[in-house]
């Protein structure tokens, strides 16, 4: 679903990388590491179309990426950040967010399925009731992960999806992800958290000489 080929990315001046190629197939786990500042968050950034290349090509379901395309691209994918800013006071409101944007406008919001997405991630019921003000960071990155999860999207991208988490909820996020992947979801994940590495399909690490089809 996700082709990056030869890729090149140049900020301030300073080449991050160059001549980065790996792919991201339907069903698969790839996992993007490296050291601070390579470039991790803006790879994402160049494939969620926000980003222009210096060098090489993105092709996501075998089209070219462009600035035209990329806003087509991103209907169909998820999208989780490593900073978690909300323009809303209560978990119920950043939870029903989502499905009122125009691009989620066919995909109906269920608080019961959301429980479901919940008690995978072990989160209690209750929380949906609280403010914002009143949850902790890995509480709020597990809730932000089960949206991405109902909105079904075949393609979802997540920079460091589990900063916030302990062992015990770091391995839940990660066979969360997992299940989205049984389901046909394409996932590129940036993460420094080596145990959450290992559980993805494939690591690429920037700085390193990839060429590969994701297999």
């Amino acid at each position: 679903m996700i082709e990056v080929s030869k890729a090149s990315v140049k900020m301030d001046g300073r080449l991050l990388f160059s001549g980065l190629s790996f792919a991201v197939e339907e069903g698969r786990m790839v996992c993007v590491s490296g050291g601070s500042g390579c470039g991790k968050t803006t790879l994402l950034r160049a494939v969620l179309g926000f980003m222009p290349l210096l060098e090489g090509h993105i092709s996501i379901f075998g089209e070219l990426l462009t600035p035209s395309s990329a806003v087509e691209f991103r209907r169909h994918m998820s999208y989780l950040p490593q900073e978690l800013a909300f323009p809303v006071d209560s978990v119920r409101e950043m939870v029903e967010l989502p499905f009122l944007l125009k691009v989620n406008k066919n995909v109906r919001f269920s608080k019961d399925r959301l429980m479901e997405e919940w008690a995978r991630l072990d989160l209690d019921a209750g929380l949906y009731d609280k403010k914002m003000s009143e949850i902790s960071g890995g509480q709020r990155q597990r809730i932000a992960l089960s949206v991405c999860g109902l909105l079904r999207k075949p393609i979802f991208i997540a920079d460091e999806p589990t900063s916030a988490l302990d062992v015990n909820s770091s391995a839940l996020a990660a066979e969360y992800i997992r299940r989205m992947a049984s389901r046909g979801c394409a996932a590129l994940l940036v993460s420094h958290d080596t145990a959450f590495a290992e559980m993805c399909d494939k690591r690429v690490i920037i700085g390193e000489t990839h060429n590969d089809n994701g297999l």
